[in-house]
């Protein structure tokens, strides 16, 4: 039975077995939005009526509600291809090489509605700006934190990586891209503090003139920042009241116009950097194979930190997404891999349960992250992207973390002590990395 699973390879065998095989050279194959099969045949000449009706009926019979009807030759009589040329055109464009069989060349071309920053091959690109400029300081370090299942600890690291920079003098801004389901903002500010962020800019930016201070907080709670410290600060989400949901159904997730929605929050980044003497962003992504999270892992930063745990599901999820980072840029961006919310435990149990996290994400980072012609670490080197980190289980973490106070002696307790507990070790670990990452520490042991 044909599904959407097999159709490709379903295709390609029909295509092998047509009397006219020899006239190829090469096969691109359009899969539309519909997952019917459109094809563009290269060919050296143009195959007579018997043959291409017998390429016609091979294609209804086995592919069966999943042919479109729908072929092109390369080499075809004028009269044939004197219209069709733009529509050659845009099938050339689109296409990317997908494998070599009997000397024939396929190439594979997908019209996806949306998730396309997750699976177009053809947007490799360097991240907002080169790693090189990061590394060099000229400009800020973009750091995305991604988990590929909600509940993982992941704006939680965020927040306690941006305050452990900015108590070692660095400038940091946080950016919340998670515009469907806020929280970043709400850690360090009372709700009505909080007036707009990146959901409104995303909006008004192309109707109006816009300040982007206008959509940034600044942190300046002294229990959390002293002198000498760096700056700090919050882009949130927006403000969820009663115009989000109208807000947010005005973001163009499917990115109707190619790049549009990488461009917009390209657009940000730059004025963040323009109006903020920054070190670091560190951006907040959408859980899951969502839009807007695909492009800030995958397409913007200059590292990012991938959370999950030992489960099947989160391994399914990240396997993909692991290979989504290494196939979407020029070079491979550096990442860390955090084992979220273990058990904090000794027993020889979660001893191994540490060393099987250890050899899944050195295996799939062998199968999707490192170059087939890279000469591979061993599973123990540090420092590498399938070096893990392991972020013990706190049951005080779990609830709401605020970490600003209102002059109250019993909440000023309360907020350094959940300072204490961001600062621990493991959080530490994450933050040395990532300076390590661009010179600026050793290679985290």
């Amino acid at each position: 039975m044909v599904t959407f699973n097999n159709v490709l390879d379903t295709a390609r065998r029909s295509i092998l077995n047509w009397s006219g095989i020899h006239l190829l050279s090469s096969v691109t194959i359009v899969r539309d939005v519909f997952g019917k099969l459109t094809f563009l045949f290269g060919n050296t000449n143009y195959p007579d009526e018997i043959l291409r009706t017998d390429l016609e009926n091979l294609l209804i019979w086995d592919l069966q509600d999943y042919y479109s009807g729908n072929i092109y030759w390369e080499v075809a009589p004028s009269r044939v291809n004197k219209y069709q040329e733009p529509i050659l055109n845009i099938m050339r464009q689109e296409r990317s090489e997908w494998c070599m069989d009997q000397d024939i060349k396929f190439y594979l071309a997908e019209r996806p509605i949306a998730k396309k920053a997750w699976i177009s091959k053809r947007m490799v690109s360097d991240a907002v700006w080169s790693y090189d400029e990061a590394y060099r300081g000229n400009k800020p370090k973009v750091i995305t934190f991604y988990s590929f299942k909600g509940g993982m600890g992941r704006t939680t690291t965020l927040a306690s990586v941006a305050l452990q920079m900015a108590r070692k003098g660095k400038n940091v801004m946080m950016v919340d891209t998670d515009i469907e389901a806020p929280g970043l903002a709400t850690l360090f500010f009372s709700e009505d503090l909080i007036r707009n962020g990146v959901l409104d800019y995303l909006l008004e930016h192309p109707l109006s003139h816009t300040n982007i201070s206008d959509y940034v907080l600044d942190v300046t709670e002294p229990i959390l920042l002293g002198e000498g410290d760096g700056h700090l600060y919050v882009m949130p989400a927006g403000k969820v009241d009663e115009h989000y949901l109208q807000k947010l159904a005005r973001i163009d997730y499917q990115d109707h116009r190619e790049g549009a929605l990488r461009e917009a929050l390209c657009n940000m980044l730059e004025e963040i950097k323009d109006c903020y003497p920054l070190d670091y962003i560190l951006i907040d992504a959408r859980a899951g194979f969502h839009d807007m999270g695909g492009i800030a892992v995958a397409q913007l930063p200059h590292g990012a930190v991938l959370f999950g745990n030992n489960s099947r599901q989160s391994w399914d999820g990240m396997t993909q997404v692991i290979h989504t980072v290494a196939d979407c840029h020029v070079d491979n961006i550096p990442i860390l891999i955090a084992d979220c919310m273990c058990e904090n435990s000794t027993s020889s149990s979660f001893a191994r349960e540490k060393e099987l996290f250890i050899q899944k994400a050195y295996t799939v980072c062998a199968e999707n992250y490192y170059a087939e012609d890279e000469v591979l670490p061993g599973i123990d080197a540090k420092g590498v992207a399938h070096s893990p980190v392991f972020l013990p289980y706190d049951a005080s973490l779990r609830q709401d973390i605020v970490l600003y106070s209102t002059m109250d002696a019993e909440e000023d307790v309360r907020v350094r002590a959940f300072v204490e507990r961001l600062s621990a070790e493991p959080y530490k670990f994450v933050m040395d990395q990532i300076e390590a990452w661009f010179g600026e520490g050793d290679i985290v042991e």
